[in-house]
């Protein structure tokens, strides 16, 4: 079993990168300074010195590899996936090795001249005559399967070896008793806090294999009292196991098991982690989530069980006590949604995601893309203090959400382990209504929400309080303002020191966790950049008019294999991605591959490009189009058409209602004005009678010959 990559791996001296069209070698590295990495260029013996944000930044993408040789030989395919040779067996290495002899000696032998005696011989025949001319020959359905595969790996021998496993790989195919056996240790022991090794709890199921003397107890019979009191008498190495077998109760409860090979336990333990939510629902069907609750989730104890960054993750969302403005009319749009991961062992926030939609696929995929890879755009909001926190998480708790429950997210996380290459993300759902399981991120919303009342206008107040604010109308800031601040405000957080770190900074704390274990994120090429899209359930199929979603169909020339069946003659089924801020493109995955992008073909213009146009317009056109033909599913020869024609309705709603609005307060303001010309003479009046009825109250004193100044001038010269 193979680790994932680390930078370590990468970074070593003497290996080779290639950035911005040049090639480097690495001169010098240390770990307990994981940030600063010295290279030198290709021909030249002057050092330069990188960043790891820099390598590992999303844009541009840096190619590793061991050696000069290696790194040449490796295509710079944008949308290749890496697979580690490490993990592939020998005989798939070598079926994979004959494949691409086959293929290869195949088409050098289409690419020469033909004769010219066999100018009238076709393709197909030329390729059943190079197959024939192998040195074992083989039939020319053979060489199709061959070249597809082929294809499909792009010529990698590793990705074509790993494509050749069986159906069934990763599943177990052990005797049911020594299934319940394994669980058991790895239920005991494997998860505690803190955690034991796989090599560790290898070596005690050995243990009590052999001191039970591969006795152990049938499935059918652990489930009620007696079995488990038989478990833990079996696991109790102190105690002898021949009393059980001579008891005969005890004895027909008992099974012969063999013991699971080594690379055949550290694969199923490797299996839980590597499926996200997969090991979580086969353990609970064995088990019951009352099991997996109490011995595999450890919420409660996220910050003491964290010992390394990127361990425990937590993600949530908030939102924000604060109205912002659009760009045009400068009107009230209401409060934005706050998305934020933060690690459990150093405190800091991986990334973020403010949209004003409710929490949705895309808040917490898009917080996952900024939290991965560094962040390179804080010159663009004014901070000039570093954020070096990025990496996939190993752990990503999350709370119950209709959003995270989602085959997109669970898809993005298999294609950002790539197989094993890099750190496998586990989805671990906290139980509902347990609000403390969520403590370190609640609390961190809790700060940022006291600070953005107190400095920004626009903000909300609770509802004892909102008697004398009105938070729409101090609304100003648009939502790049916002932005801005809530990235200083993440920022300020992760430079202050917090008092359960010692007095450390969380950024401080990421940097000395770096020093144990520095990350390394996977290259963001085309094909993961579009796993970060919204994933479609359904599958499509491929017609004459194109992939249909949405009532449009999408289609691009580089789609045209899609009609044709497979070598079953089955159609061929594609998955969808498309981002709900422009619907006119969605990225084709078949068999787990990105093989292009297709375009509407509705929202084409004239002169080739394609309309942008969002999930909402899309709705809203449609709604008017089914309106005005009165059809219940319009069909519309161009929904370009429709669509411009929504956009200028809502232009024009939109111009009628900031005139109504201004009417209406010119009509508030002249009404204000009449009601104080009709109030002024009353008032001056009511003003001319206080004055005379004071006037007369002084002059009875004066006449009674009582004057309050003497009398206070008295009681003075007294005091005095």
């Amino acid at each position: 079993m193979t680790p994932p990559l680390t930078a370590a791996d990468l970074l070593k001296v003497g290996a080779w990168f290639a950035r911005d069209g040049q090639h480097f070698e690495i001169t010098a590295w240390d770990a307990r300074s994981p940030l600063q990495v010295e290279a030198r260029a290709e021909g030249t013996e002057a050092g330069q010195a990188f960043t790891l944000t820099d390598l590992f930044a999303p844009t541009p993408v840096t190619r590793f590899a061991a050696s000069r040789a290696e790194l040449l030989a490796r295509p710079g395919s944008a949308q290749a996936m890496a697979v580690d040779v490490a993990a592939v067996p020998a005989h798939l290495l070598q079926r994979a090795e004959r494949l691409v002899e086959i293929v290869e000696a195949v088409q050098a032998a289409l690419a020469q001249p033909p004769l010219p005696a066999a100018n009238a011989r076709s393709l197909t025949e030329r390729t059943r005559q190079a197959c024939q001319a192998l040195p074992t020959p083989i039939s020319l359905s053979a060489y199709y399967v061959a070249r597809r595969r082929y294809q499909a790996a792009d010529g990698d021998r590793a990705r074509l070896a790993a494509a050749l496993r069986r159906t069934t790989y990763g599943k177990t195919r052990l005797d049911p008793n020594a299934q319940h056996f394994i669980d058991t240790l790895v239920r005991r022991f494997y998860r505690t806090n803190p955690p034991l090794r796989a090599q560790t709890v290898y070596a005690i199921a050995q243990q009590v294999w052999a001191h039970a003397h591969h006795w152990w107890v049938a499935v059918q019979r652990a489930a009620d009292a007696e079995g488990l009191a038989l478990i833990e008498r079996l696991l109790d190495v102190r105690e002898p196991i021949d009393p059980l077998l001579a008891d005969p109760v005890q004895a027909r409860r008992l099974v012969q098991i063999p013991l699971p090979s080594r690379s055949w336990f550290y694969g199923y333990v490797r299996w839980f982690g590597a499926q996200p939510g997969e090991g979580a629902h086969t353990y609970i069907t064995r088990h019951g989530r009352a099991e997996w609750e109490s011995n595999l989730l450890c919420f409660d104890r996220f910050a003491e069980a964290a010992t390394l960054p990127l361990q425990y993750v937590c993600a949530d969302h908030y939102q924000l006590d604060v109205l912002h403005v659009d760009e045009e009319r400068r009107e009230p749009l209401g409060r934005l949604w706050l998305t934020v991961l933060i690690d459990a062992f150093s405190r800091a926030v991986l990334g973020l995601w403010l949209a004003s939609e409710t929490p949705c696929i895309e808040s917490i995929q898009g917080a996952l893309r900024h939290a991965i890879w560094p962040k390179t755009d804080l010159a663009a909001f004014g901070i000039d203090l570093p954020w070096a926190c990025f990496g996939i998480p190993q752990r990503l708790s999350l709370d119950n959400a209709w959003a995270h429950q989602s085959h997109s997210l669970e898809d993005l996380a298999r294609a950002l382990g790539d197989g094993g290459r890099y750190t496998p993300m586990e989805l671990l759902f906290r139980p509902p209504y347990q609000a403390r399981y969520g403590g370190l991120v609640e609390r961190l919303f809790g700060n940022l929400a006291g600070q953005l009342r107190e400095r920004l206008p626009g903000a909300t107040l609770g509802p004892a309080r909102r008697h004398w604010h009105n938070a729409s109308q101090g609304a100003c800031l648009l939502y790049r303002d916002v932005q801005r601040i809530v990235h200083q405000l993440v920022v300020d957080y992760l430079h202050t020191p917090h008092r359960e770190l010692g007095g450390r900074t969380p950024h401080e704390q990421w940097l000395a966790g770096l020093a144990l274990m520095a990350p390394a994120p996977p290259p963001l090429t085309p094909h993961l950049e579009r796993c970060f899209w919204r994933l479609h359930p359904n599958p499509r199929r491929a017609t004459h008019a194109g992939l249909a979603l949405f009532g449009l169909h999408y289609w691009d020339v580089g789609l045209a294999g899609l009609r044709s069946p497979d070598r079953q003659g089955r159609p061929r089924r594609v998955f969808l991605r498309y981002d709900p801020a422009d619907v006119s493109r969605v990225a084709v995955f078949a068999e787990g591959a990105w093989v292009g992008d297709g375009f509407a073909r509705e929202l084409r213009h004239p002169d080739g490009n394609y309309e942008p146009v969002s999930c909402w317009e899309l709705g809203l056109a449609k709604d008017l189009a089914r309106q005005r033909s009165g059809e219940r599913v319009p069909h519309p020869h161009a929904w370009l058409l429709h669509l411009l024609e929504t956009r200028e309705l809502v232009a024009q709603r939109q111009v009628e209602q900031k005139r109504i609005r201004r009417q209406v307060q010119q009509l508030r303001e002249r009404r204000v004005d009449a009601l104080r010309m009709v109030a002024l003479p009353q008032r001056m009046a009511a003003e001319a009678a206080e004055r005379q009825r004071s006037d007369q109250a002084l002059a009875a004193r004066l006449a009674a010959g009582t004057d309050q100044r003497a009398q206070l001038l008295d009681t003075f010269s007294e005091v005095l």
